[in-house]
């Protein structure tokens, strides 16, 4: 079965959707750095670099079983200013044309949660009845990468839409009253290849923001969190690189200084000791790309491709549904 990845980044969803038996037949993509690192790890896909504003598909009307892809989300993001349609990053028109000219059995959408807040209720249901109107039954549903072997949270909006009938999200595999507990931080960096350092410096914050945990709030200056290693991390983040990457803290010190804070102890400063933040390969093993995958251009462009990406594993698990799911309806049909 063939499909073609819009907004292919990297490349995390095309190498789910292969482990799931699919056959990427083209890519679009925007960033210059990106494209290198897909033409690296997918040579035989066709890639189409640029705006894909600019971009006809009607060559692939027909020709294939799925559109996927994950339009930038930046405008919808809690991180961000979410002016959803008024940001000329929206690229989720683009998406629907796109399905709209090739006219697959089935598509697959990706974006972040925060795209089926109440604050964009309208904007959804609005590209939602676009999707329906061009004939296909359309199911959208919160997924958390986590539950289905990522040892990363990472809460997406995936939006599903069949022709021939609705699509049954698959269960999931991973976490607490289920069969397999989720995969932690730290079985996920055990042994991972060595890599550029990240050199930002972990400085104790002047003004610590408290929480009851000590991986939220704010005990260093930066973005960067420190890793529950017992648990699944916090999300990779696409701002990752410098001081906004999450912190490796295998000894616990920012633990320990938690419990100093909450006793009423003083707040540090300076360089936090036996610290230390992610590398690029490292993050990768949070988003499950393989070690042998590689990542091109400057050590911020590859934190920023690895933080875009979907989570192959999400991609294998809703490419394998989807899969089998039109493969029953043709059999149907061929009955």
């Amino acid at each position: 079965m063939r499909s073609v990845d819009l907004f292919c980044g990297a490349g995390g969803l095309t190498h789910g959707l292969r482990q799931a038996g699919w056959d990427t037949a083209a890519a679009v993509e925007f960033d210059a750095a990106a494209c290198l690192t897909y033409s690296r790890n997918f040579p035989e896909v066709h890639l189409i670099p640029g705006d894909i504003r600019a971009v006809d598909f009607s060559e692939f009307a027909y020709e294939v079983d799925l559109v996927a892809g994950g339009p930038p989300c930046q405008p919808f993001s809690v991180a961000g200013n979410q002016r959803a349609h008024d940001d000329p990053r929206d690229c989720i028109p683009a998406f629907v044309r796109a399905v709209s000219e090739m006219a697959p059995p089935a598509f697959m959408m990706e974006n972040v949660a925060g795209l089926a807040s109440r604050r964009h209720a309208l904007y959804l249901e609005f590209v939602l009845r676009q999707l329906a109107d061009l004939g296909y039954f359309v199911e959208r549903q919160i997924v958390d990468a986590a539950d289905y072997g990522a040892p990363q949270h990472r809460r997406r909006l995936i939006i599903v839409g069949m022709r021939e009938s609705a699509f049954i999200f698959p269960e999931p595999t991973h976490g607490p009253g289920r069969a397999t507990p989720h995969m932690s931080a730290a079985m996920a960096l055990e042994g991972a290849p060595e890599d550029e350092p990240n050199r930002a410096k972990i400085t104790y914050a002047k003004r610590p923001v408290m929480r009851p945990s000590p991986f939220a709030g704010m005990l260093v200056n930066g973005g960067g969190r420190p890793i529950d290693l017992s648990q699944p991390s916090q999300t990779i983040p696409a701002s990752a690189g410098g001081n906004r990457t999450h912190i490796v803290d295998v000894h616990g010190e920012l633990s320990k200084y938690h419990e100093y804070l909450v006793a009423g102890g003083s707040p540090l400063q300076g360089i936090v000791p036996g610290v230390r933040r992610l590398t690029v390969r490292e993050s990768a093993r949070l988003q499950c790309f393989p070690d042998e995958f590689e990542f091109v251009g400057p050590q911020s462009s590859r934190y920023r491709q690895v933080g875009n990406a979907v989570p192959p594993v999400l991609g294998r698990i809703m490419g394998e549904a989807l899969r089998d799911q039109l493969h029953r309806k043709t059999r149907r049909r061929a009955g």
